[in-house]
């Protein structure tokens, strides 16, 4: 993180509302000038770089509705395999895939299974993507064991897992993870890298995301995390009247998803990317 816990500076009321060290005018135009913050595509871009192509196979763990599957067999040409727990995520991610591959003829397959227990022979893939979904996973070894049992020798698995920063207070973490079903240990980057280690994996790139993707919504229109404050602002003024109209699993998983936004927004949370090969 570019910004830890570190002392805040105490500042005076005469410092406050005095003559300013800098003027307004001076940080705002600052502030509006874009870091250059990348979106979500680095992804793609990094199996691009270390290689992906046609004559490989890639297994999406956790591939939901597919969607990530058919972008990486669109983009690369790769035989691409989706496998899934979620009964509701395979029955979309199949209609998904079955419209995709009649009009592009792309080789994709969705099979249904466990991260923890992988339906698929060692050494099956010489990529396995794993985006967002080990932060729901109670045995992260097992899981990492898995993945890289079916990779191949000199393949590379690319993961990306979001984690709780030093800015995520105990509060912030009791009103998250439960209506999340997320694992609260797995969001402690040490630990992660512990189970990485021990399941036989090794790091060979580490990438802090921060808030980057989040910037990238904002700054090319998609405006979800300001739209997900502004929900989350409604469902914490109104909560009787949500309660009533939508239910309390509704309401928590609603107001869940947005705090999961906002607080990758301002630092609660942070995605980290990782490149593993075998040890």
């Amino acid at each position: 993180m570019a910004a830890g816990r570190e002392a805040v500076t105490p500042l005076s009321v005469e410092e406050i509302y005095g003559e300013p060290e800098v003027a307004e005018e001076l940080v705002e135009a600052a502030l509006d000038r874009s870091l250059a913050p990348r979106s979500a595509d680095m992804l793609f871009d990094i199996v691009g770089r270390l290689g992906l192509g046609p004559r490989h196979r890639l297994l999406d763990v956790g591939s939901r509705d597919g969607r990530h599957l058919l972008q990486l067999a669109a983009r690369f040409g790769c035989q691409a395999v989706g496998v899934e727990l979620v009964r509701a995520n395979i029955d979309r991610g199949r209609t998904r895939v079955a419209s995709s591959v009649a009009h592009r003829g792309l080789r994709i397959g969705v099979a249904r299974g466990s991260v923890e227990a992988l339906p698929f022979r060692a050494g099956s893939f010489d990529f396995v993507w794993i985006r967002d979904v080990l932060t729901h996973i109670a045995d992260l070894r097992r899981a990492l064991e898995e993945c890289r049992r079916v990779l191949a020798r000199d393949g590379r698995a690319v993961l990306f897992s979001m984690f709780a920063t030093p800015w995520l207070e105990p509060g912030d973490a009791t009103r998250l993870w439960p209506p999340l079903a997320a694992v609260p240990r797995n969001a402690d980057p040490a630990f992660f890298e512990e189970q990485i280690a021990a399941a036989g994996f090794r790091v060979v790139e580490r990438d802090e995301v921060t808030s980057e993707w989040r910037e990238h919504l904002e700054e090319t229109g998609e405006r979800r995390t300001s739209k997900q404050l502004l929900h989350a602002a409604r469902l914490l003024r109104g909560r009787d009247r949500y309660l009533s109209e939508i239910g309390r699993r509704a309401y928590e998983l609603e107001l869940g998803n947005c705090l999961w936004g906002v607080y990758q927004m301002i630092g609660k949370l942070s995605g980290r990317v990782y490149v593993l090969s075998q040890s």
